[in-house]
């Protein structure tokens, strides 16, 4: 696992740089990644598969509203890039150890794509939950790319 944020932003910096957008679908367009909505049943919003001949695939749920489809997207582009090595099976098979570091990894990937590096003037005195609807990502991603904890306010 990639421990530091920095990495993560410097990955993301190029990537920015490279393509000029920091919207997941456009860079999937741009990295040939092929985003496939489909119904994915009612406990996957998505994943990301690599084939054996090394075709990428992010498969997101086609229920989801869009700024949940851009979050998924964005996650799933995390393992895209960050993950390289390992394949839909491994996540499969090893669910609680992929919780704690390549799903965590993965979300601070969303959190670095998809929000600002400063929190806007308008939303200095909001709370995490007025943050996560504002911005439109979950909590958790406010979390990890402010350093916030639960009782914050800004």
């Amino acid at each position: 696992m990639i421990n530091s944020n920095k990495y993560l932003e410097e990955i993301i910096l190029g990537i920015f740089d490279t393509y000029i957008t920091s919207d997941p679908f456009e860079i999937c367009d741009c990295l040939n990644i092929k985003v496939i909505r489909s119904n994915l049943g009612n406990e996957i919003k998505g994943f990301f598969q690599r084939t054996s001949t090394n075709y990428e695939i992010i498969h997101i749920h086609n229920k989801l509203n869009y700024p949940e489809s851009k979050y998924v997207c964005a996650h799933e582009l995390g393992h895209a890039i960050l993950h390289t090595d390992l394949s839909i099976g491994f996540f499969i098979e090893n669910q609680l150890q992929i919780k704690n570091r390549y799903e965590i990894e993965a979300d601070k990937f969303a959190a670095i794509l998809l929000l600002p590096n400063e929190i806007s003037f308008e939303c200095r005195y909001m709370n995490l939950e007025q943050l996560s609807s504002y911005y439109n990502v979950p909590i958790q991603l406010i979390k990890y790319k402010y350093n916030l904890d639960k009782d914050y306010e800004i």
